[in-house]
């Protein structure tokens, strides 16, 4: 498969994609690698290849089919450790096309760090270009639970460990241009936080039986909307 690699609108590579393309890689004048830029796919042949920087040609451009077909929003809460990690990579394949961090009252980590930040860049821009996809994924401001209905987009689902009645496969929105997804934080989210939700016009849904782990249900939920979706 050739080489695929995110780019700004002015097909720019950076200096750290020229060294992995020269270095690592090993391409050469006469290769070709795809960029992925704004939802297309674009077919480039390389002219010139240094450590430092790259000229090409652009031979072709095509839309990418792998994009969701619905806009969906992630509200992922900060997690301890790696987790929060773990979740944005996988779901960033699965198809989310922005990311809302936040925290609630139960939340353990509070913090996006500068540093983290770019590290949640970097691994969502891996993630978008090993599963085939063409546009990266945004990532906004932290939020707290008050304010996060203002950041979210479409129908809103919270996903609820204490909620019985609805489920996920149930409440999907089979008319919606955009969808966002809440999922709780490693303590869960409490009845007066779902009560807000509620009041925001959110649907309150149920992931099974099991409870699982924040960055279990992240994944589970966005998988099982995407394939809904995608339909």
């Amino acid at each position: 498969m050739r080489h695929r690699f995110v780019v700004g609108r002015d097909l720019v590579l950076s200096v750290d994609q020229a060294r992995q393309i020269a270095s690592v890689l090993r391409c050469g004048r006469g290769d070709t690698i795809t960029l992925l830029s704004d939802g297309e796919e674009i077919e480039y042949r390389l002219d010139r290849v240094s450590a430092s920087s790259i000229a090409g040609t652009v031979l072709g451009r095509r839309a990418s089919d792998a994009e969701a077909r619905v806009r969906l929003v992630l509200a992922l809460p900060l997690l301890r450790g790696e987790h929060s990690e773990l979740a944005l990579e996988s779901t960033t394949q699965l198809g989310v096309a922005r990311f809302v961090p936040y925290t609630s009252s139960r939340s353990v980590a509070r913090g996006l760090s500068a540093e983290k930040r770019r590290r949640w860049e970097r691994i969502a821009r891996e993630a978008v270009e090993t599963s085939r996809r063409a546009r990266l994924p945004e990532i906004g401001p932290v939020m707290r639970w008050p304010s996060l209905f203002e950041e979210l987009e479409g129908d809103i689902l919270v996903a609820w460990e204490m909620e019985r009645a609805l489920r996920l496969a149930d409440a999907v929105p089979r008319a919606s241009d955009a969808v966002s997804l809440v999922v709780g934080p490693e303590g869960g989210l409490s009845a007066e936080e779902v009560d807000l939700a509620r009041s925001k016009g959110a649907r309150v849904v149920s992931l099974g039986r099991r409870p699982l782990r924040a960055e279990t249900a992240a994944i589970a939920a966005v998988a099982e909307l995407v394939a809904a979706l995608d339909r």
